[in-house]
């Protein structure tokens, strides 16, 4: 199922919520990290050993959860180049991820059912003061990869986004330091299909992807990270931003007192 994203857009201030805003409902979140070629690296040949795609949404898992993301609704080149390769993947058995909704996941928060509103609101307040101390930067696409039950693209350079998502996982620990801490480890990638049939020959995607790998590589601002309430539902995610944290533009980082 792909469905298109609509975006009631807050003002770019932190800490802003959303408590009450409409889900939208599109095809989200990977399984497993996808492997690719990451900018400057050999190529990853785990994906290239697979035999058989299995069905991403036939795993368990919770049905609803609180998250960091990475949005990028405000990245053309990237929306273009995986709206490209969507095109050349069956559809028969993949759900594709609309390109105004591609996304980035950096890390779960907690279970809807852990937290509530004050909760979440604590959680954006500690994130905003923490990524004070970092600054925007580019993301460069590597080549499409994936796992049995994803495609998408590997991303560099791992440092910065590395370090956003220690900084995200040590406000929301510092927050909610009754729960566990965010998952390890963080393998960044944006996915832009998920496998929604088991069994299928490895094969099939392996040739679809050779032909794509010599697509030229884009790159896309990360200016802000989100936190959204994301919902399982059948073959999709809905997902709803709550709070938008900013990273200062390099040279602006708040003083410290």
């Amino acid at each position: 199922m792909t469905c298109r994203a609509r975006f009631n857009e807050p003002t770019r201030w932190r800490a802003r919520f959303d408590l009450r805003g409409e889900v939208t409902q599109v095809p989200d979140r990977t399984d497993l990290p996808v492997v690719g070629h990451d900018a400057g690296s050999d190529p990853a040949d785990r994906f290239w050993r697979l035999d058989r795609l299995h069905n991403h949404w036939a795993r368990p898992g919770e049905r609803r959860s609180w998250q960091w993301y990475l949005t990028f609704e405000d990245s053309p080149d990237l929306q273009v180049l995986a709206a490209h390769c969507q095109d050349a993947i069956d559809g028969g058995y993949y759900d594709l991820v609309a390109s105004d909704v591609l996304h980035m996941a950096l890390g779960r928060v907690a279970a809807a059912g852990e937290i509530g509103a004050e909760q979440v609101g604590a959680v954006a307040a500690a994130a905003g003061r923490a990524c004070d101390a970092l600054s925007a930067f580019e993301i460069t696409t590597g080549a499409l990869g994936g796992t049995a039950g994803a495609l998408g693209f590997a991303v560099a350079p791992s440092r910065p986004l590395r370090q956003l998502h220690e900084t995200l996982r040590a406000a929301t620990r510092a927050a909610l330091p009754e729960l566990l801490p965010m998952s390890r480890p963080f393998e960044p990638h944006v996915t832009i299909a998920y496998c929604n049939t088991d069994d299928v020959p490895a094969a099939r995607v392996h040739a679809i992807v050779k032909q794509l790998h010599d697509l030229p590589p884009v790159t896309a601002a990360v200016t802000t990270a989100v936190l959204v309430d994301l919902e399982r539902r059948e073959r999709a995610y809905a997902w709803r931003p709550v709070a938008r944290i900013p990273l200062p533009a390099q040279g602006q980082r708040r003083s410290a007192p």
